[in-house]
This record gives C-alpha cells, sequence and structure tokens, in this order.
C-alpha cells in the first residue's frame, strides 16, 4: 500500500471517529437531558387538596384567600378575579385537578431540530396528549415553558399573545425560520408539563394590546439566530433599525423594548427565556408544573 493511499484511509477513519464521537455526545446528551427533565420537568404538591367550593361561593376573597387559591390551582390574583368577573367561581376546582394532575411525561424531538427535546405530557398509558387549562388569556402576556431542553440545558421557549379568541401567538422557532404569527400556538403550552402565563404589572389592557398589535407589524418575518447580542446588537430595533435576527427569549423581549419596557431580569448581553421568568416587571397569571413559591428560580 502507497503512503497516499494510507494517509487517504487514516483521514477517512479519523472522520469516521470524530462522526461517531460527535453521535455519540449527542445520544448521552439526549439521555442526560430526558433523565434530567423527568427529575425537574414539573412541581406537583406534596400537600393536599382543599376544598374550594366554600372558598369559590364567598363574596369578596381576602389575601389568605388569594394565597389559597394560588396554592391550590396556580391561580393569581387577576386570574381569580377574571373568573370572578365571569360569574365562574366555582372553576376553581378544575384549575386545582390540573393542578394536581400528574400524568406522564415523554420527550419529543422538537419540529426541525435532531438536539432539542420537548417535553409532552400525555394521559398515562395513552397515546393522548393532557392539554391544560388555560387561565384567561390576553393581548400582550407572555407564555413560557422550561421544557425544551437541549444537551441537558433547560432553554424553554417563550411566545407573546396576540389573538385570545384564536390563541394565536408571535413566536421564533428554530435555525433556518423566520419569526411568524402561529394560529392557535398557544396550545402547544397546553400539551407541556409546565408553563407561565406573565403579564406586565401596572400597565393597562389596551397598552398592553397595543404593544402586541406593534410587535405583529414590525416583529414578523426576522430570521432566526442564537448570537443576537453577542456579534449584533441586542437591541435590533435601536434608532429605528430593521431588526436582522432574533431568537424566541429575544423576540419577546424586543417586542417589550420597543415599547419601553426592559424585561430581561439581569440586563446581560443576551437574554434567555429563564431571565424573562424572572422580571420584577411581570405578575404571574398562571403557574402550572411550577412551584408557586419558587416558579423558574
Amino acid at each position: 500500500m502507497t503512503a497516499k493511499k494510507y494517509r487517504k484511509i487514516k483521514i477517512a477513519l479519523s472522520v469516521l471517529l470524530a462522526l461517531f464521537l460527535f453521535l455519540f455526545g449527542v445520544a448521552s446528551g439526549l439521555l442526560i437531558a430526558s433523565a434530567d427533565a423527568d427529575r425537574n420537568v414539573r412541581f406537583l404538591p406534596a400537600y393536599q387538596k382543599e376544598d374550594l367550593a366554600p372558598l369559590a361561593a364567598k363574596e369578596s376573597w381576602t389575601d389568605e384567600d388569594y394565597r389559597t387559591i394560588l396554592m391550590q390551582t396556580g391561580l393569581g390574583r387577576s386570574a381569580a378575579d377574571a373568573l370572578r368577573a365571569e360569574g365562574n367561581a366555582a372553576a376553581l376546582s378544575l384549575y386545582q385537578d390540573e393542578f394536581f394532575y400528574e400524568g406522564e411525561v415523554r420527550h419529543e424531538f422538537t419540529a426541525g431540530t435532531v438536539t432539542t427535546l420537548h417535553d409532552v405530557l400525555y394521559e398515562p398509558g395513552t397515546d393522548t396528549e393532557h392539554h391544560a387549562l388555560f387561565a384567561p388569556l390576553e393581548k400582550g402576556d407572555v407564555i413560557l415553558t422550561s421544557t425544551c431542553h437541549t444537551f441537558g440545558w433547560h432553554n424553554g421557549h417563550a411566545v407573546l399573545v396576540t389573538d385570545v379568541r384564536a390563541q394565536d401567538v408571535l413566536e421564533s422557532t428554530a435555525p433556518g425560520q423566520k419569526s411568524r404569527i402561529t394560529h392557535g400556538g398557544a396550545r402547544w403550552f397546553a400539551a407541556s408539563p409546565n408553563f407561565l402565563v406573565l403579564r406586565l404589572k401596572g400597565v393597562s389592557k389596551e397598552e398592553r394590546a397595543e404593544l402586541a398589535d406593534r410587535a405583529k407589524t414590525e416583529l414578523v418575518g426576522v430570521g432566526y439566530t442564537l448570537t443576537v447580542g453577542i456579534f449584533s446588537p441586542k437591541d435590533q430595533c435601536e434608532n429605528g433599525r430593521a431588526p436582522q435576527g432574533t431568537n424566541c427569549a429575544h423576540l419577546v423581549w424586543q417586542s417589550y423594548k420597543n415599547c419601553g419596557y426592559d424585561i430581561d431580569s439581569n440586563g446581560g448581553l443576551v437574554v434567555t427565556v429563564h431571565n424573562i421568568a424572572k422580571s420584577d416587571l411581570f405578575e404571574v397569571v398562571q403557574a402550572y408544573g411550577f412551584d408557586p413559591d419558587r416558579l423558574w428560580r
């Protein structure tokens, strides 16, 4: 065998070995991610259910009552008040059943990727997804989850609600795809083992709706990039620029930044879903599969 042929074989074997090690790393990472997700993806109360019927029948609620509602249903004050305003306070027991529901968590590849898993909640022993009840949504609400994970890192996913009746959301999903309005996109979160619904505090419903409408006008059709804030400006729209790149957390952040609200809790170069979850500018409308006392901390 000539030296030239030997070198070619050696190079080919090296490439195959590198490919094998890469694939082994991917598989190992996904297995670790799945195990980690099983442990951390869904909070279930260790305390007992309480009978909420007497509380639902009360003419007004105290701070202690709101605390009970939060710990038993995951619903924040505004969500509980919305149910009361609809004459539907008795529905608290339905949200309580959902909050205590265990289900069966399965890990599925996120569409368009081979490295990111999404945890999905199923009816045990069936192929039927379990869809949780949403609290009454409003335009401009943020829905997020920690249930997307890549190599054990819970990067999560976040969207902006743009239409309540149709449950449309503005989102950025994966490399090679542009930000878009996903019709019925909120329902994707309903099948997740956890999600948070967040709402800007101290701002009128009308102003929050205007924020969502502005985002639909300015932030649809933006290409996906993970490096926004590192190799390009974090504020893509500063000084009237047209945005060139975004990702799920950044898109939600940019929607609020364009209206004067910085929802990045640590103000770093990049914004993550976790940063948004920890922002003090938001109130919790609903915590599903999260510990109401700790949320995603």
